[in-house]
């Protein structure tokens, strides 16, 4: 598979579980490197999953 489509996977992945699990967002918002460590995305694909999530926040 093809490591950029791979990564916009993951991301979905983490989005939709961030979307449906407050705990997780909530990790995920305080903690973004810590959380994102624990996938194995690229720098790129981490920084999209960051700006996403502070959009989601406000």
């Amino acid at each position: 598979m093809d490591p950029r489509q791979k990564d916009a996977e993951m991301i979905s992945d983490i989005l939709l579980r961030a979307a449906s699990e407050p705990e997780f967002r909530n990790q995920l918002v305080k903690e973004p490197s810590k959380v994102l460590e624990q996938y194995n995305i690229s720098p790129k694909a981490k920084s999209i999953i960051r700006k996403s999530i502070v959009d989601l926040t406000q």
